[in-house]
């Protein structure tokens, strides 16, 4: 979600105000032909999202989240960037510098992406609004005439001088399209007055994108079978997790540090990743040698066969400060009211004024069970049974994931990353 703020400013004075709430390459990446370039962008700024968040001080111990919401709430600013803002965009975010492209693609993705909606026990959705105060300035037509045709956006006018308001406006939205799973993401100081005498800094706009994704598993998984195991962490200690189990026919594959399986959703439209390392190790070693050359060449070398699978079940909430992630990755002039580049958003006045973006919010849940996976802006779930068939020509891979690992949900078709995470330390999931 994102929201932005005008501020008006002595013509002698340069100035800019937005405020944007965000609901929210590997340097060996290959060139997959057979993956469309919108989804190989998303999926490389999936990777160095995930990355520089194992990275840092205060790196979760159990993470998810959407670089679906975050990549498309991002393209409706950069649609509208100029200068040195759009290029530090482009750069950290993978856009493409042809906006008329990155607009077409991104709408033929989020039609292939809800296409699947129509099917049996798969709901798919991803939702744009725009809420907008003019108060102050007047959006450009075209702008919102781009984010209407491109984004599928619902427009609301609004005054966010009334902060209560505005703020139960726009989270019942957000429950309404997460199915209640995210209640709460704008809070009344979101919307505080910034002026100063001879300057007005107020919140002008809001964009809110938000995704849901919930399915079951191409087989139910046994409830009976879930029980404690233990989970070997970095440090040679051990906690207990809720492990699910199965012994099934899936795609898998690995090589000299990873193993890889692929576990689909009924009809095969959208599939779980997991990635799990030969030996045990934190999650930050496990992201610095993932990228996404790597997982292209693991998906593509899977082949089918019985692997017996220990999956923890989990539920994880999760929000990410995107502002401070982009700004470590790069992206500063978006963030700065006297140097921002958004004025294509807006009508312009000589000396009047100008758009920055002041804070960026990704909130993400999501519920691994037995029969399938939930996700809102960013959840997965999974379940398994216990129970092995008759023994096969070759014995069952065991895939037993009892220390860290990663885990992404992916739209087949298009080969894009929905959501991703990671789980480090089952003692503080909610199970």
């Amino acid at each position: 979600m994102k929201i932005y703020r005008f501020k008006k400013i002595p013509v002698t004075l340069l100035g800019s105000v937005g405020l944007l709430l965000l609901l929210g390459a590997g340097p060996s990446a290959k060139i997959d032909p057979e993956i469309p370039d919108i989804s190989r962008r998303i999926n490389e700024f999936t990777r160095d999202l995930l990355k520089h968040d194992a990275d840092s001080k205060n790196a979760p111990d159990n993470s998810v989240l959407s670089p679906q919401s975050i990549f498309h709430g991002l393209a409706m600013s950069y649609i509208a960037s100029g200068g040195e803002t759009g290029k530090e965009l482009a750069d950290v975010c993978h856009f493409p510098d042809n906006k008329k492209l990155l607009l077409q693609s991104l709408t033929d993705l989020r039609k292939q992406l809800q296409e699947t909606a129509k099917k049996k026990r798969i709901d798919v959705s991803i939702a744009n609004s725009l809420w907008m105060d003019e108060t102050y300035a007047k959006f450009s037509d075209e702008y919102i005439d781009e984010i209407q045709g491109t984004f599928g956006a619902s427009l609301y006018q609004i005054k966010f001088a009334q902060k209560i308001q505005a703020c139960k406006y726009i989270n019942r939205w957000i429950s309404d399209k997460t199915h209640g799973k995210i209640q709460k993401s704008v809070s009344p100081e979101d919307f505080n007055s910034r002026s100063r005498p001879g300057v007005i800094d107020e919140p002008g706009l809001v964009s809110v994108n938000a995704v849901y994704f919930k399915a079951d598993w191409g087989s139910q998984f046994d409830k009976s079978s879930t029980r404690k195991m233990p989970f070997h962490l970095p440090d040679s200690k051990t906690e207990e997790a809720v492990m699910m189990h199965q012994c099934s026919v899936l795609p898998y594959s690995e090589n000299d540090q990873v193993k890889f399986l692929e576990i689909p959703y009924i009809d095969g439209a959208y599939s779980m990743y997991v990635i799990l390392p030969k030996k045990v190790i934190s999650i930050r070693e496990l992201t610095a040698i993932i990228n996404t050359g790597m997982i292209v060449d693991l998906k593509r070398n899977a082949f089918k066969r019985e692997v017996d699978v220990l999956l923890p079940k989990f539920e994880i909430t999760s929000r990410l400060g995107v502002k401070s992630v982009l700004s470590e990755m790069g992206v500063k002039s978006a963030f700065d009211n006297q140097k921002a580049d958004f004025d294509k958003m807006i009508v312009k006045k000589p000396g009047a004024f100008r758009i920055y973006l002041s804070e960026i919010y990704h909130d993400a849940w999501i519920d691994v069970h037995e029969e399938g996976t939930e996700a809102a802006a960013a959840t997965t779930t999974v379940h398994y049974s216990l129970g092995c068939s008759a023994p096969d020509i070759l014995p069952p891979e065991q895939f037993h994931a009892d220390h860290p690992f990663m885990f992404m949900i992916v739209h087949n078709p298009s080969r894009s990353i929905l959501f991703a995470g990671w789980i480090s330390d089952p003692a503080k999931l909610t199970q």
